[in-house]
């Protein structure tokens, strides 16, 4: 694979571009899962007593539950174990303290927790790092301070790789994460960047408790659920960087664990997913859909993704067997009540948008604008197959619209999509965008998207 060219958009540049694109841009397509629950939501609404007909679109509704289905019950979002530590190839340093690991664990996380450093958060929408202990009230000790043994290391890439996709993980030691008496961290996702899969969270000890005497590490499982987790020395828990995850204010006690970040490693081959079942049975899902169609896929990526993870990694390779042309795409979703439009978001999109803007005065803004939208010319581009006749009409799915899509809308609220565990405002890569894979009738035959049938 060819080196990644530098990022030459920053991050406030291209939120900019996402927070002006649905009003500057044709929408590509329109998602018919969030059509499809609002339809629903109002029929028991006004037919409580009666039993709902059948929609038009009952297939892909079902279709959408299997996929669902298979997205639950295979391929962890988020996996932890506990290791005995003789298991364990454990070397810790940190430059500040001599080697305590026969201390009370009490008294030594206690220690560490007064002598480290305030942790901000990341405030994504202002693209700021911030201290504030309303959101964030934490301590940590950066990596230049520590060192952990090679062997430790390559053990975290191990486990990674046993729960994981990809398997091949470069696991580097980011921070020593510490929580202390009041402490906590609101719910948030880890900011993105380039190659960035997954995050390790290795216990180093834990002798905390909420008021309800609960563990106060919370997750968003892989069915959706929230789970709790502790710290305790030999404990780990591994997830990918865009699940929902929290620290519970600590009612007593402390908590400290070492924080790796995963990255994808490349090779001259791409890595496949190995699970060929799994693959068969959601390529016999995406049969039942008419081509051309897109999928919204579960996790969020960063901006310039070409590589997925977990289940999007199946899903894509499933398509590329379904008898299709495969193309992969950043879009943004502009729901309402009644809608959810999707525009697409490649790099032409976002300069396009982001030129616009530059050149009207600012008073004007775009939501209060009469213009037309903005023509984006794709030609010699991987994308030009959005400027085709009928692109806009592109039926998009979503098995779980609300965990996947990255919306736009006019009433925003401070919500998770605000705050990440860092912020780095001069890389594009530091947002958050959802992909989605679109399905073309194959090349050569009378795309369905084509109002004129023409062959292409």
């Amino acid at each position: 694979m060819s080196p990644i060219p530098p990022l030459l958009r920053t991050a406030i540049a291209l939120k900019e571009a996402l927070d002006y694109a649905a009003v500057c841009l044709t929408p590509i397509g329109t998602c018919r899962s969030k059509a499809t629950e609002w339809r629903q939501q109002m029929q028991y609404d006004s037919e409580e007593d009666e039993e709902p007909h059948k929609d038009d679109g009952e297939a892909e509704i079902e279709a959408m539950g299997e996929l669902h289905n298979l997205q639950t019950n295979y391929m962890a979002t988020v996996a932890n174990e506990y290791l005995e530590m003789s298991d364990l190839p454990f070397r810790l340093t940190i430059t500040a303290f001599k080697a305590e690991r026969r201390a009370d664990t009490g008294e030594r996380l206690q220690r560490w927790y007064e002598a480290a450093a305030v942790s901000g958060y990341g405030d994504v929408k202002a693209q700021e790092t911030k201290v504030d202990p309303a959101v964030r009230d934490a301590r940590e000790i950066p990596a230049s301070e520590f060192s952990v043994s090679p062997d430790l290391t390559a053990q975290v890439q191990e486990l990674w790789g046993v729960s994981f996709f990809p398997t091949q993980g470069r696991a580097e030691a980011y921070k020593i994460l510490m929580y202390g008496p009041g402490g906590k961290f609101k719910t948030h996702r880890d900011t993105p960047e380039t190659d960035l899969v997954g995050t390790f969270l290795l216990g180093l000890g834990d002798t905390s408790q909420t008021a309800q005497g609960e563990g106060v590490f919370e997750i968003k499982d892989n069915d959706g659920r929230w789970t709790r987790h502790t710290a305790h020395l030999g404990s780990w828990i591994a997830f990918y960087p865009d699940v929902d995850h929290s620290v519970q204010e600590l009612a007593r006690g402390y908590r400290a664990v070492i924080a790796f970040k995963i990255f994808r490693q490349h090779t001259d081959i791409p890595e496949v997913p190995a699970d060929a079942t799994l693959r068969g049975k959601i390529k016999d899902v995406l049969m039942k859909l008419q081509k051309p169609y897109g999928m919204l896929l579960r996790h969020r990526y960063s901006a310039g993704t070409a590589e997925l993870n977990g289940v999007d990694a199946v899903l894509y390779a499933a398509a590329e067997e379904s008898g299709g042309d495969v193309e992969l795409l950043p879009v943004l979703i502009r729901w309402t009540a009644y809608s959810a439009d999707v525009f697409p978001m490649t790099e032409k999109h976002v300069d396009t948008v982001l030129a616009h803007i530059r050149t009207r005065d600012k008073k004007d803004h775009p939501s209060r604008s009469s213009d037309s939208k903005l023509f984006v010319d794709l030609k010699g581009t991987d994308a030009a197959w959005i400027n085709n006749h009928g692109t806009e009409s592109i039926p998009f799915y979503s098995p779980s619209f609300h965990d996947t899509s990255v919306a736009w809308n006019e009433y925003v609220e401070d919500s998770i999509e605000f705050i990440g565990n860092e912020s780095r405002p001069h890389r594009e890569d530091s947002i958050y965008l959802s992909y989605a894979v679109v399905v073309l009738p194959k090349r050569g035959t009378k795309r369905a998207l084509l109002g004129e049938g023409d062959d292409v």
